[in-house]
């Protein structure tokens, strides 16, 4: 490979300028071509921001209680912007973060094996303009924020610079006080701090422990003081039981409600394990075939989920296959959690779409490396 095809400095700040334009411009035609979902971004938890953001606590006794992270975040945010400003700011964030991990995790690559501009270059167009990524950067979900946190988690694992374990912590310890099942996010990161020096693997550790509690003390304290009483979240209780929103909310307060749900779930698992082993697996596979741009049809009329859902699954899977082809024993860790993801949302009844943009992340940063195989793979058999 010739000296030009490298990544050199100017080079990849163009690219990333591209790859951030084509992003704005792809979510602002959305803001004026698509409407608001109403009813996609769960109202409860938007009202919990707003409580906080208004009166500065942690709203009592809503449908769902959660770990407060988000909540905070996001009613931080719109003391400062409206709150439709401050959701787009959240999200327009973590995509461009994710970009920045990706420019910086591929010139890094780079420096190792030459790395064409062009291998880097598909990988963060494609991730620009993904219809879930766009979407859902004028939606309050979290996912994005989730990925961003994958992202990060790769590239300080896999680069290991100066506080990598504490870092990996912070990260760590803010998915898992954004959604509980995200704390296995620790997973690949305890295994990226094992590794190195043996005689500092024990303070690499305790940095990580570390990182995480500076996330999860204050939130938790937060918790207690101002939510006495009830569960740090109960949304998971939800999702394993049978009930449907309309019966969840007639049962009564958050902790009745998870215990029934809770008690659903045991007489199911326990009444069927086989029956309800098979019908997560046809919940697995309808996880992987449904796009999840097609919720969207749920709550905008006329909304075209045939195309996005193609468009959608186009980027995802191709993103997905590049990324495994460009994975080394580095990286490898991250696809504990990676893997952890469809099984985490088609092990229970109700079965949330919004996680399969989590992998996207990630996944950019290891797409370039499977593109440059692929390539040079090509080109070997043309030399034949």
């Amino acid at each position: 490979m010739s000296r030009r095809d490298a990544l050199a400095g100017g080079p990849i700040v163009a690219l990333g300028v591209t790859a951030a334009a084509v992003f704005l411009a792809a979510f602002a035609t959305h803001l004026e071509l698509v409407p608001a979902a109403p009813g996609f971004d769960d109202l409860e938890h938007l009202q919990a921001a707003i409580v906080w953001q208004q009166e500065g606590r942690l709203q009592a006794d809503g449908i769902f209680v959660r770990v407060p992270l988000w909540t905070v975040l996001l009613g931080t945010l719109s003391r400062l912007f409206r709150p439709g400003t401050a959701i787009a700011f959240v999200q327009a964030a973590c995509v461009l973060a994710t970009l920045a991990l990706a420019l910086a995790f591929a010139r890094r690559a780079s420096a190792e094996r030459a790395l064409p501009l062009a291998a880097v270059a598909a990988p963060l167009l494609v991730f620009a303009s993904s219809p879930q990524v766009v979407l859902y950067a004028r939606h309050a979900v979290n996912e994005l924020w989730i990925g961003a946190l994958a992202a990060a988690v790769l590239a300080i694992g896999a680069a290991r610079p100066r506080g990598a374990a504490l870092a990996l912590g912070l990260a760590c310890g803010a998915a898992a006080m954004t959604k509980l099942s995200m704390g296995l996010l620790a997973v690949p990161a305890a295994i990226f701090a094992w590794r190195g020096d043996p005689q500092r693997r024990a303070v690499r550790l305790a940095q990580l422990a570390l990182g995480a509690a500076l996330v999860v003390i204050p939130l938790l304290t937060l918790h207690a003081v101002q939510r006495p009483g009830l569960p740090l979240d109960n949304t998971s209780a939800f999702t394993l039981g049978e009930y449907t929103p309309r019966e969840w909310i007639a049962l009564g307060d958050p902790l009745e409600r998870r215990d029934a749900a809770m008690a659903s779930f045991r007489a199911q698992l326990a009444g069927d394990p086989l029956g309800y082993a098979g019908n997560a697996l046809r919940r697995l596979a309808r996880w992987i075939t449904r796009p999840a741009t097609a919720d969207f049809a749920l709550f905008v009329p006329g909304f075209p989920s045939g195309p996005y859902g193609i468009w959608e699954h186009a980027v995802l899977w191709s993103l997905v296959l590049l990324a495994a082809l460009g994975t080394t024993a580095r990286t490898a860790p991250i696809w504990i959690f990676l893997a952890a993801i469809p099984v985490l949302c088609s092990f229970p009844v109700h079965v949330p779409f919004t996680p399969k943009i989590i992998p996207i992340f990630p996944c950019l940063l290891l797409a370039p490396l499977g593109l440059a195989r692929v390539r040079r793979s090509g080109k070997g058999k043309g030399d034949e």
